[in-house]
């Protein structure tokens, strides 16, 4: 590849365009000497691979600033205006617009009437002409001899002429061929960049689109070589107005106008599309495909995201959607356009259409309005058909943190029951999310729950890595066991005192292991949910706790050898070691 500090390379040229290498555009660009030139051209033009084809688009697409490609540029229009060639010169009406760049001077004029100087704002094009440099037109060009820029190819007279010349051939090609026509210019439009428009003067230097989008504007006032405004309008007033309007109220256009709001990469372009689809195209938006119309709804452009959301909700069939389809929308759009399709999805679509698994799914979402809306139909399918222990258990895992302390009890208050077991409530305090937990040790704090008398739930607490749980934990077993009159179980205050000793030290917990002792070998029907506790102990790390606790198991274990099995479960890291009598 050429570079600053060596001459551009024929060789390399013919290399690069023998084997359809992109690299070719870059080489080509560096020649100046119109000789050769238009003797490459011409085997470039009679090329008929789609490779040539696509660098001619991409040639067009540069800043047409090159010295000595003047003859280049013309010749390439008009062989594609004979060819009659509607893609390529659309791509040239796009490149002659951005040629004429006007700028905005303050020029001051002597006002007879008031004896004052008036200064006055207006549009001034300035002579940008990229000109050959001083070694001679059939100099070989490199790149650190280029004009600015911000030039361009021709004189503003050459410019204007090819801008009149490409719009003359579409204007007589709408009558001709209107779907070629309404193809051409979409193809056109699309290439448009915000960069086009900077400023508000740039947006009616583009003279070809300002005649194809904003040809019957009152606003605008066309000439031969510009595009002005009316005295008093601004640009914030004009709305669609495109010549030929009939033919972009034909049903056909309906297609090009929505390729136009997908893929073009201008704002402008997107806007003035969308006023036509909602003023002449309600019909056929209501029935657009629905996938391209979710593709809309996840667009980077807010207000195509608004025109996508309007079209969706009076879109036709929303009753015929499969339930699949109306998760991949909850997916797909914007956050913002969310409460929307929860709306249509309400109306649509009934719990008896959602499994189970995607009802907790949608409940245990981030966005507020999905994770309402699923748990509305959860707590509907709940009354008809009750959920199971693992799926109310799966709740634990909501992540709308808005909701998560609402379905948090919710799901405690079910499991309050018959389906109460440990291994389950667990989950809910062992949650990522705080506001799940902080329910949870609600439910746990009040006398009528199962989980308030669950030794074996308040000792795992004790364990867990959060701390909003385990402060407030010992906080709830430190009042229970001075208010122990109060207990309906007596021995609640046995196993508080012996989980609470091991965040507080002190030695009426030696006491409350030996009770917690007699009570297991008094009541081995209880022995599953106090054992944990011992396991708690042991686990201490003040040595006279543990070793208490050891001695407890150890006893335990002597007199009742039926419960060694759930002593090995819970505490698989002691070793027995059979003594021999």
């Amino acid at each position: 590849m050429s570079t600053q500090d060596s001459r551009p390379s024929s060789l390399m040229l013919e290399e690069c365009f023998a084997a359809a290498d992109d690299r070719f555009l870059d080489e080509w660009v560096c020649f100046g000497n119109l000789e050769f030139l238009l003797r490459f051209l011409d085997r470039w033009l009679t090329d008929p691979r789609p490779w040539a084809r696509a660098q001619v688009i991409r040639y067009f697409q540069l800043d047409l600033n090159l010295p000595g490609h003047e003859v280049v540029v013309k010749r390439l229009c008009k062989h594609f205006h004979a060819a009659g060639d509607h893609e390529l010169l659309a791509h040239i009406m796009v490149a002659c617009d951005r040629f004429v760049r006007r700028v905005r001077i303050t020029r001051p004029w002597w006002n007879q009437t008031t004896r004052e100087i008036v200064r006055e704002e207006q549009l001034f094009a300035k002579p940008n002409k990229s000109i050959q440099d001083e070694i001679g037109r059939s100099a070989i060009l490199r790149p650190d001899r280029l004009n600015r820029k911000t030039n361009r190819l021709f004189s503003h007279r050459t410019r204007n002429h090819l801008r009149r010349k490409v719009w003359r051939y579409f204007r007589r090609l709408s009558y001709r061929d209107a779907e070629a026509y309404l193809s051409a210019m979409t193809t056109a439009i699309i290439q448009y960049r915000d960069d086009d428009f900077a400023a508000g003067e740039n947006i009616i230097d583009n003279w070809s689109l300002m005649h194809v989008c904003y040809f019957h504007s009152d606003l605008l006032k066309f000439g031969a070589s510009h595009t002005n405004l009316q005295s008093g309008c601004a640009l914030a007033e004009l709305s669609a107005a495109p010549y030929q309007p009939e033919l972009w109220r034909r049903p056909n256009a309906a297609e090009h106008l929505l390729q136009i709001v997908t893929t073009a990469d201008s704002a402008l372009a997107r806007i003035w599309a969308i006023e036509l689809l909602q003023r002449d195209h309600c019909d056929s938006t209501q029935r657009m495909d629905i996938l391209l119309l979710m593709r809309l709804m996840s667009h980077t452009d807010p207000r195509v995201q608004q025109f996508a959301s309007d079209t969706f909700g009076q879109y036709r069939g929303l009753e015929n959607l499969p339930v699949t389809t109306w998760l991949e929308l909850l997916d797909l759009c914007d956050h913002a356009l969310l409460p929307a399709i929860c709306a249509a999805m309400k109306k649509h679509v009934s719990a008896a259409r959602l499994s189970t698994l995607q009802l907790v799914q949608l409940s245990s979402v981030r966005p507020v309005s999905v994770s309402e809306f699923g748990f509305d139909l959860l707590t509907t399918r709940h009354d008809e058909r009750p959920l199971s222990v693992a799926e109310l258990a799966s709740l634990s895992r909501v992540h709308c943190e808005a909701l998560a302390g609402k379905i948090t009890t919710w799901a405690l208050t079910v499991l309050d029951s018959d389906l109460y077991q440990t291994d389950d409530v667990i989950e809910f305090f062992d949650a990522l999310s705080e506001a799940t937990r902080s329910a949870s040790m609600d439910w746990l704090e009040q006398p009528a729950s199962r989980g308030h008398n669950d030794p074996a739930l308040w000792a795992r607490l004790v364990e867990t890595p959060f701390d909003d749980v385990r402060l407030r934990a010992v906080e709830c077993l430190h009042r229970r066991t001075s208010l122990s009159g109060t207990e309906t179980d007596v021995l609640a205050p046995i196993w508080c005192a012996v989980i609470l000793g091991v965040d507080r030290g002190g030695r009426t917990k030696l006491k409350a292991i030996t009770h917690l002792q007699t009570a297991i070998l008094n009541s081995p029907a209880r022995a599953a949910e106090l054992i944990p506790v011992l396991a708690v102990a042991v686990r201490s790390l003040r040595t006279p706790e543990c070793r208490s606790a050891l001695a407890a198991v150890a006893s335990i274990v002597a007199q009742n050898a039926d419960l060694q099995t759930d002593i090995q479960r819970l505490l698989p890291e002691l070793q027995w070691i059979n003594v021999p009598s």
